[in-house]
């Protein structure tokens, strides 16, 4: 058992009892159908399936039957705006759908009178009034305030900032993520993206887009850095109508329907796409998993390493993730249903969703010619610390656990691989730890511990966005479709936007600085409580002597 290793099995949904978990039905890995199995199973039963067990009932699970419907929806409002707007036409770079669509609005209202009688029969109008609209009852992350109105505040909040006794919001949730910054960013690599892409029918597309699966090593990371910037604009600014995240969920909800749009235009890259066996490429069914990826696997990740999670802050990041699914374009009612009650809720049912995607019967013969082991290799030896691929499987072994990991033919790891893994968990979990413990000690009448803290995350904000874009070519992706050729290449000057960031080598020295005197201030801190430790032990030992 190493450093940070508790039992990989985790009990998902309503606690259950020793004795429910020890008598569950257990599904194999290996099974040839495991879709028949979920089906046949009677309400109310506990399964175990992989390192995952919970109770499977009608209330907060689908049933495989229930989930194909799903997968023949698609985003009609999207789709029909990519046709108007002939986006799934462009080549080369490809057009930035956002400016396309506000450039389309400009020229239309110069029309006057007559564009106001005819806009509400207008399906870039349409989308763009549903976009600019804040998520129905339910679905949003607005609080309350004391005199009964909604806080809409949509950046997060402050480490250590008053909460009160209302419900979580949109703000507390990105405020979750900041707060475990490194381990959730860690698992949204190595659990959600290496791991939820193994799914043959999410890998089916991507495979058409050549999109996480490429070959090019280059190409698949600069798709995972587009990835990361989406979930650090969503964590920063989800302003409806100006927030940077808002702009990249209303960019990202375009590239899908683009996606939609060219395969079923015969233009994807194979042109192998089973619409019969997988569904509408991106549909709905896909959309609520990959969201439940982002939001549900990473509390199960940090369990995983030990760290306690309470629950106001699982359900914050909760009604975070719901509220940006709606500008991804998934249904109210399906975010309402899924992700729209409970923690324990949203995360039976989306383990329901992953159960029946994942690969079934033997695992594959070639472990690295995988998906996953694609894009865990094309993150090894990157910024900003270089390490093995091995590294990197071992990491998403942890997350996922021992036998999902088995069935994706993850490679079983040395103890060096482990005993690296484990250093870096440790590490990061002292980080936090420290900081939590440190901001509950006033020292002469200020509150150091706190803004060290405050620090602390600020940094993990400024080190990582940094890298993202560096890596894409020190501008900001714009999601903008490019051809596969192009994949591997950084965003030229005259693609993307402007990076938001400064470069250079004085902002390589400032973030070191940083870092330092933040280790530096722990190690004093750390040292001086250990110092006082022995002093107050020596003396006790004298008066007792």
């Amino acid at each position: 058992m190493g450093l940070l290793r508790p039992d990989p099995l985790l009990v998902i949904g309503a606690p259950l009892t020793p004795a429910e978990v020890a008598s569950a039905i257990h599904l194999s890995p290996s099974h040839p159908d495991p879709c028949s199995v979920l089906e046949s199973l009677a309400p109310g039963s506990v399964l175990r399936h992989f390192d995952f067990v919970a109770r499977y009932d009608r209330q907060s699970s689908f049933r495989p039957s229930e989930i194909e419907p799903l997968r023949k929806e698609s985003d009609a409002s999207a789709d029909r705006v990519v046709e108007v707007l002939g986006l799934a036409n462009v080549k080369g770079k490809g057009r930035d759908a956002l400016v396309a669509i506000e450039e389309y609005l400009r020229e239309k209202e110069r029309e006057g009178d007559s564009w106001t009688k005819e806009r509400e029969d207008d399906p870039v109008w349409r989308l763009w009034e549903e976009m600019v609209r804040d998520p129905p009852e339910g679905v949003h992350g607005f609080g309350s305030t004391s005199d009964g109105k909604h806080d809409k505040r949509a950046t997060p909040l402050e480490p250590f900032e008053a909460r009160g006794d209302f419900p979580p919001t949109l703000a507390e949730g990105q405020a979750v993520f900041w707060k475990y910054s490194a381990q959730i960013y860690s698992s949204l690599a190595h659990f959600s993206l290496a791991g939820g892409f193994s799914a043959p029918k999410l890998a089916s597309v991507m495979r058409e887009t050549n999109y996480l699966t490429s070959d090019m090593r280059d190409a698949t990371h600069k798709r995972l850095l587009e990835t990361s910037l989406f979930v650090l604009d969503a964590m920063s600014d989800m302003t409806t109508g100006s927030g940077r995240g808002w702009r990249s969920a209303f960019r990202v909800r375009m590239l899908h329907a683009q996606v939609r749009r060219r395969i079923a235009n015969g233009k994807g890259r194979h042109n192998q796409y089973d619409v019969a066996e997988a569904g509408v490429p991106i549909n709905q069914a896909d959309l609520l998993a990959v969201l439940g990826a982002f939001m549900v696997a990473p509390m199960w990740s940090l369990r995983r390493i030990g760290i306690k999670v309470t629950p106001r802050e699982e359900v914050a990041y909760q009604v975070c993730w719901r509220h940006i699914g709606y500008y991804l374009g998934i249904s109210p009612s399906l975010l309402l249903k899924v992700y729209g009650t409970t923690f324990e809720t949203a995360e039976t049912y989306f383990a329901s969703l992953a159960f029946s995607i994942f690969p079934s019967g033997a695992p594959p013969s070639d472990p690295h010619a995988t998906p996953q082991y694609k894009i865990l290799s094309s993150i090894a030896n990157r910024p900003p610390r270089p390490s093995t691929v091995q590294h990197h499987v071992e990491l998403c072994r942890l997350f996922l656990g021992p036998s999902l990991a088995d069935q994706l033919a993850l490679p079983d790891s040395q103890w060096r691989e482990r005993l690296t893994v484990d250093i870096e968990m440790w590490s990061a979990w002292t980080l936090l730890a420290f900081g939590q413990a440190y901001a509950q000690v006033p020292l002469l009448g200020e509150w150091r511990g706190k803004d060290w803290e405050v620090r602390r995350q600020k940094w993990f904000r400024w080190a990582i966005e940094l890298v993202v874009v560096y890596g894409l070519g020190e501008r900001r992706t714009v999601f903008a479709w490019r051809e596969a050729d192009r994949h591997e290449s950084k965003l030229q000057k005259d693609e993307g936007e402007e990076p938001g960031v400064e470069f250079g080598a004085h902002v390589g020295a400032a973030v070191r600085k940083e870092w330092r005197d933040l280790l530096l201030e722990m190690g004093v801190v750390c040292g001086s409580v250990a110092v006082a430790a022995v002093g107050c032990g020596v003396g006790i030992h004298r008066l007792l002597a």
